[in-house]
């Protein structure tokens, strides 16, 4: 970044372009202030997540894109003897969410990894259960993240995902840049062509927020799905 462009972002504020770049993988100076802020707009969604998942006791739980790791503390609360693990391409977001969780990673009860989530660093059939919140829309190829869901998912086991509905994140500048939007449908559709048998989705009607001027209620789908 150079000088003028630092200025700008001080002064006015990040683009659409830059605020899309760090939701995509928050990094630089800026990460720290993007993983609260989603913390802050996401916690709805995790409450869904978690009712989804359906935890039994003893169960090992991934969640790809962690962000700053904010939730694991309130999920090892979900059942019994959970073994949480996290992967996310942050650098910034593994550092901060392992510093935030260092209790639980002592212990052993989390492991977090940094990479990619279409080369997960983990043996087949791991997990019992699977889950990501807004991280869908930034898969450019998402047969491939798909089949390494699949791999590393126990049989039996679930895979949660949790998005915005097009219509609502058409509302949203930032995400006319790199993000690519789902409805229920489309996403049932990307699901079963990769070997995914959708199962069951609640919509989550989150409270009214205004952006730019305009007031709108952002609705998001907590979509379960199996292997086939």
């Amino acid at each position: 970044m150079n000088p003028l462009q630092f200025l700008r972002l001080l002064f006015k504020g990040p683009t659409p372009q830059q605020m899309a770049a760090q939701l995509r993988k928050p990094h630089g100076f800026m990460a720290r202030k993007v993983g609260e802020r989603m913390n802050a707009v996401n916690r709805s969604l995790y409450q869904g997540a978690w009712e989804a998942l359906d935890l039994r006791d003893g169960m090992r739980v991934l969640e790809i894109g962690f962000g700053n790791g904010r939730f694991f503390g309130e999920l090892i609360g979900q059942a019994k003897d959970l073994k949480l693990h996290g992967l996310d391409f942050s650098k910034e977001m593994v550092e901060q969410a392992s510093a935030q969780n260092a209790a639980l990673i002592a212990n052993g009860t989390l492991s977090l990894s940094l990479g990619p989530s279409d080369r997960m660093p983990y043996p087949d059939a791991l997990f019992d259960r699977i889950f990501c919140i807004n991280v869908v829309y930034f898969w450019e190829d998402p047969a491939t993240h798909l089949g390494e869901v699949r791999r590393v998912l126990k049989p039996g086991g679930t895979f949660i995902t949790v998005l915005r509905t097009r219509s609502s994140m058409e509302k949203l500048p930032f995400a006319d840049h790199g993000f690519t939007k789902y409805e229920k449908v489309d996403w049932e559709q990307v699901l079963r062509a990769n070997g995914f048998i959708p199962s069951a989705t609640t919509v989550l009607r989150e409270a009214e927020v205004e952006f730019l001027g305009s007031r709108f209620t952002p609705e998001s789908l907590v979509m379960t799905a199996s292997v086939a």
